[in-house]
């Protein structure tokens, strides 16, 4: 996991805000490619968030081999 997915993440989060601003305007296509892009957001979300669980396990196992002293 790095840096990467949640950048990635920031760039949609702002597509999707611009596909709102034009729905809002009327634009009503938009509206689902803002709803698309959310969906992508949420995705990413998810795998960011399975990506620090897996870490945290991984730092619990190392602490439980190698206690410090």
């Amino acid at each position: 996991m790095g840096v990467e997915k949640y950048d990635e993440m920031a760039r949609k989060v702002q597509e999707a805000r611009v596909h709102f601003e034009e729905f809002v305007h009327g634009k009503k296509v938009a509206g689902m490619r803002a709803r698309k892009a959310l969906q992508q957001v949420k995705r990413l979300a998810q795998e960011c968030r399975k990506d620090i669980q897996e870490i945290k396990q991984t730092l619990t196992e190392q602490q439980k081999v190698d206690p410090a002293p």
